[in-house]
């Protein structure tokens, strides 16, 4: 093999052949060959620095599973941010949960006369993140009166030395202002790891009002919670209580959790160079834009810090371990509804496709996809069983 053509393929064979080397216990080969990928990930000529801290991320996660070696903390950190994607389809997903949500007021509306609005978010956005924005966005834009609303975010208790409280309730009211809804009180922040974990009082549901519809946020939120049974247990038992109207769950469906462990070595291993080259073609294209890349700060620390820094965004791709095993697994879709429906909830269906986009969101997405170099690693794959699919 040349191992002077170090690109992710002759990675992946190389760290296929240890992982195969550990199975078999053969240590000595397995060392042999991480020795040889560790050497060539660190000289840069060979890969970009991306792909050689997701090469080393999974040689880690190889002597980890070789000598049963377990973390120090019972939770690990992903070497790139896995949902890029994500990021730069967020307008049209937005406009998908907007038709859903003003769908929902409607009805409210014919049968009340009233609606106003409680949002529970799990993720605070970057206060100057061009793509994504406040929770607001996800609202349609109203006419008359503003709508009432009250915006509650729920927070892992590590970012509360991060968060400008200010900062983020300007960012909030200038999306209120352009979407024209009325922001009732003051932003909320509860820090806790779950909605289970809060009492209720301090969201203030002992005083729901009955014109309100209460809406709640996980955005990549729940696959953390999902590996511990007793904890999912507790967060459905909790929504049910509060009875929200809609739950948006934007989360990872599986195709890298196969029971065989070196199909699902490969499958992750593929699934986080992708995202590599997703994240690479992207700076590629914004390259030289300063506000672009205030928002999106490497997390290494080659750049400067911006709202709390390069821990602030290394710590928002933390993940629990799974004893020794690093490599990230994650629900599959009729897994992920069967949970809601034994939580006794039920899916709403979109009545929402491309063609209803309105011509400022579909120049916005032909914007967005023009400034991806080659196109090739992101796209939207459709809508499958009222779930909007996105990825590779």
């Amino acid at each position: 093999m040349d191992y002077d053509l170090f690109d992710t393929e002759t990675a992946l064979r190389l760290l296929l052949s240890s992982a195969e080397a550990i199975e078999d216990r053969d240590l000595k080969r397995a060392d042999e060959l991480l020795q040889k990928i560790l050497i060539l990930a660190d000289q840069r000529t060979y890969c970009s620095r991306d792909q050689s801290r997701v090469v080393k991320y999974f040689a880690d996660a190889l002597v980890r599973r070789a000598y049963g070696l377990h973390p120090a903390s019972s939770y690990f950190t992903f070497p790139v941010d896995p949902a890029p994607y994500y990021h730069y389809n967020s307008y049209h997903i937005n406009g998908v949960i907007k038709k859903v949500i003003d769908d929902a007021l409607m009805e409210k509306n014919a049968s009340n006369g009233n609606r106003r609005l409680h949002l529970i978010d799990f993720s605070i956005p970057y206060y100057n993140n061009y793509f994504e924005g406040s929770v607001l966005r996800t609202l349609p834009t109203f006419s008359g009166d503003p709508l009432p609303v009250r915006v509650s975010y729920i927070l892992p208790p590590f970012l509360k030395k991060y968060v400008e409280f200010f900062s983020q309730m300007e960012f909030l009211t200038k999306d209120a202002m352009e979407l024209n809804v009325k922001l009732e009180d003051e932003l909320k922040v509860v820090y806790a790891n779950s909605l289970a974990e809060v009492d209720e009082y301090k969201l203030d549901f002992k005083t729901r009002r009955e014109d309100e519809m209460v809406v709640v946020y996980y955005k990549f939120k729940l696959h953390k919670l999902v590996r511990d049974a007793k904890a999912m247990e507790r967060e459905l038992v909790r929504l049910k209580e509060i009875n929200p109207t809609i739950v948006i769950m934007l989360d990872f469906y599986s195709n890298h959790s196969d029971s065989n462990f070196l199909t699902c070595f490969k499958d992750s291993f593929q699934y986080s160079s992708n995202t590599c080259i997703c994240w690479e073609e992207s700076k590629n294209d914004f390259y030289g834009n300063e506000y672009w890349w205030k928002c999106n700060r490497d997390p290494w620390g080659d750049t400067d810090n911006d709202f709390g820094g390069n821990e602030y965004w290394w710590e928002c791709n933390r993940d629990a371990c799974e004893g020794n095993n690093l490599i990230r697994r994650h629900q599959t879709l009729s897994e992920w509804q069967r949970l809601f429906s034994m939580g006794g909830f039920s899916r709403i269906p979109f009545n929402h496709t491309k063609d209803d986009l309105s011509d400022e969101e579909k120049c916005l997405l032909l914007i967005m996809r023009h400034l991806l170099v080659n196109q090739t690693s992101l796209k939207i794959m459709g809508e499958e069983e009222e779930c909007l699919i996105l990825g590779y």
